[in-house]
């Protein structure tokens, strides 16, 4: 199973609902000025992350397209990005990028200076992130509420409030299920949540499973999060 991950993993990084849940971690909320490839005039980016960023503008992009990025009011190198999705509320597009290259290229860039005047320098958000969101490897399962077993997967990453859960079985958004997990070295987990979604790539045909803890926050998810810093 190791080695289908490995084949899917520059797939799976540029899924919205993998980017969805390392936004929510680790943006700052900001208002500056971009420039971005294909978009005549500049475009606001309203939200930053060592990772990505969320613009407003009057122009559409194309999802998955790789654009050359630049920071209008920031220092640096122009960093190239990929367009994980992109919508239209009224006369203005909205479009979530997933930044590109090595953290060298990154660093480089004009979004060390942007997070950097931000208060939220690249140093403080990767630590964030590692906190807040970290990846487990390993078998776990989902057992509904009576402890049968409803599936088999892969824990993608899990934060204090929720976790990313990968299977070939999907599971109804509603339902109520325990995350259970024990592998060697990592505390063991059994935490009580619910299914928010369940999305299929069709690619894999594989399930995407985003479950919120009853909880937010207790004490075995700390000590999981723990240790994996």
């Amino acid at each position: 199973m190791l080695s289908v991950f490995s084949k899917l993993h520059s797939f799976l990084l540029g899924q919205e609902i993998i980017e969805a849940e390392r936004r929510r971690a680790v943006r700052v909320p900001c208002r500056f000025k971009a420039s971005v490839e294909g978009i005549d005039a500049p475009v606001n980016v309203v939200n930053l992350s060592g990772l990505g960023m969320r613009i407003e503008g009057g122009g559409r992009l194309r999802k998955n397209v790789v654009v050359t990025v630049q920071g209008r009011e920031h220092a640096g190198k122009s960093l190239f990005a990929r367009v994980i999705w992109c919508h239209s509320r009224g006369n203005l597009w909205l479009a979530g990028l997933m930044f590109m290259g090595n953290e060298g290229e990154k660093n480089a860039s004009w979004i060390r200076s942007a997070l950097d005047k931000l208060g939220a320098g690249q140093n403080r958000v990767k630590e964030r992130r590692t906190h807040v969101r970290v990846t487990a490897q390993g078998i776990s399962y989902l057992v509904n509420l009576s402890g049968n077993r409803l599936c088999e997967g892969q824990l993608r990453n899990i934060g204090l409030g929720g976790a990313l859960f990968l299977s070939e079985v999907g599971v109804q958004a509603g339902t109520s299920v325990r995350l259970q997990l024990n592998t060697g070295g990592r505390p063991k987990l059994d935490e009580a949540g619910t299914v928010r979604s369940c999305r299929k790539d069709t690619r894999s045909q594989q399930f995407f499973l985003g479950i919120q803890f009853d909880q937010v926050g207790a004490d075995p998810v700390r000590k999981f999060l723990k240790s994996g810093r």
